[in-house]
């Protein structure tokens, strides 16, 4: 139940039980020593009694008449507080309250009242203990005490509660802006006030607003990239449809309407049907050729019959038929085993863009490709000797689309791409993809 209430109605609890503790234990301990000093009062007013009895016992046989003498002994007694002297026979009073303490309360302070009874040659006489106003005094200084203590404990409490409010009430105003973050509103900044605790809670939560909104900035030009991206790949597969499969397609159909108008034609010549044939068939395999390569630059077929060490290894194949003076040297020990498709995909991708860019702007004569498995991560380098990167472009973000497609394609999976100049020259591109448990093993 406590956990459903506020920080500050805990606190306002907290300080109440103990100012009423604090109050209890005060008139506790009042009523604690109340019975000793009711006793005390009693025992010396009951011994100042029995030596004025005592003492006047000797005048009452010499006296012309003892019951007169007794009679001015119990008045004399009678002006003590908190005793009663009475003669025997007479019924022994007990302890008297004046109506100011209750009866519960005198009980408590003095259980038993004996009287004492002192033996005479006219009767006995009787002292009995009546502190009632000493009880009654006690009393009023229990009550005074705990409506002063109670006023004091209102006041504290009110003080103490308002100083809480007022140092609690930043929460309410973290709390509403945490809310609001929560609502998506990443402009929202909340004010440093109060205690230093709050103050640093109030920078946190600014600089965590900050962040948000700042990444709500990259997702969105994130997305206006991707959309960009994803034009600029239509462009390419549109020209290369238009540029490469668009003449081969022209000249098939024009040779099969040769083919047509010759076979129909009178006389027509078997062997200038098949060589017809023959052209409009190396046209389809060209045509075929194209395809390939586009339907790989979109997605290697490779990759997912042989696996990433294999495809790389045809990918570089593909680029030393083209490139006959670049040397390609492959190191795949980490691309050997199971991966995840998405990161086998991806290192894929790198090497392909950074083949790409060190055999068709760097010059370079010389390709490096290194793939390894360390601290359950993938991690790929493509290094070159050509002319490196200029000032501009020492980051994949700063590249062309390409580059710029992989980093964030790499940063999508939590890894890391740089681009950077080697020492002895030639760029050097690297990468680390994290791997998933169920599928990594370091080597």
């Amino acid at each position: 139940m406590l956990r459903r209430l506020s920080l500050r109605l805990r606190l306002s609890l907290l300080l109440g039980a103990v100012l009423a503790l604090g109050l209890a234990l005060g008139v506790g301990l009042l009523v604690l020593h109340a019975g000793a000093r009711v006793r005390a009062e009693a025992d010396g007013s009951t011994r100042l009694a029995r030596d004025l009895v005592e003492a006047t016992l000797p005048r009452l046989d010499a006296a012309p008449d003892p019951q007169v003498e007794i009679a001015r002994l119990l008045a004399d007694a009678r002006r003590l507080r908190h005793v009663r002297v009475t003669l025997a026979g007479e019924e022994a009073p007990a302890a008297e309250n004046d109506g100011r303490a209750p009866q519960w309360f005198s009980r408590l302070v003095l259980p038993n009242a004996a009287a004492m009874r002192i033996e005479t040659g006219r009767g006995a006489i009787l002292i009995s203990p009546n502190p009632a106003d000493e009880i009654a005094e006690i009393w009023q200084e229990i009550v005074w005490l705990a409506i002063g203590g109670a006023g004091i404990a209102v006041a504290a409490f009110g003080l103490v509660s308002l100083a809480v409010s007022r140092t609690l009430r930043p929460i309410a105003i973290l709390a509403d802006g945490l809310q609001r973050l929560e609502r998506g509103e990443h402009l929202v900044r909340v004010p440093a006030d109060g205690s230093a605790e709050f103050i640093i809670i109030a920078e946190r939560i600014n600089a965590l607003a900050a962040t948000l909104q700042q990444l709500d900035e990259e997702n969105r030009r994130l997305v206006r990239r991707m959309i960009h991206v994803q034009d600029e790949e239509r462009k390419d597969i549109a020209r290369d449809l238009h540029d490469e499969i668009g003449p081969f397609l022209f000249t098939v159909r024009a040779g099969v309407g040769a083919l047509a108008r010759r076979a129909t034609a009178p006389g027509a010549e078997p062997a200038r049907l098949a060589e017809d044939c023959a052209r409009i068939d190396a046209q389809i395999a060209a045509l075929q050729q194209v395809n390939r390569r586009i339907l790989g630059r979109l997605r290697p077929a490779a990759l997912e019959e042989m696996g990433l060490a294999d495809a790389l290894q045809a990918l570089a194949q593909g680029w030393r038929e083209a490139n006959p003076g670049v040397a390609i040297a492959l190191s795949l020990d980490g691309a050997s085993g199971d991966l995840e498709e998405a990161t086998a995909l991806t290192a894929y991708r790198i090497v392909q863009e950074g083949l790409a860019n060190a055999l068709r702007h760097s010059g370079a004569d010389q390709v490096t490709v290194i793939v390894t498995r360390a601290k359950g991560a993938l991690h790929i380098v493509v290094r070159d000797n050509g002319a490196g990167l200029d000032a501009k472009r020492h980051s994949p973000s700063s590249g062309g689309l390409g580059l710029r497609g992989m980093s964030e394609r790499v940063g999508a999976l939590g890894g890391a791409l740089m681009l950077n100049n080697e020492p002895e020259g030639g760029a050097r591109l690297t990468a680390s993809l994290p791997l998933r448990d169920d599928v990594a093993t370091d080597r």
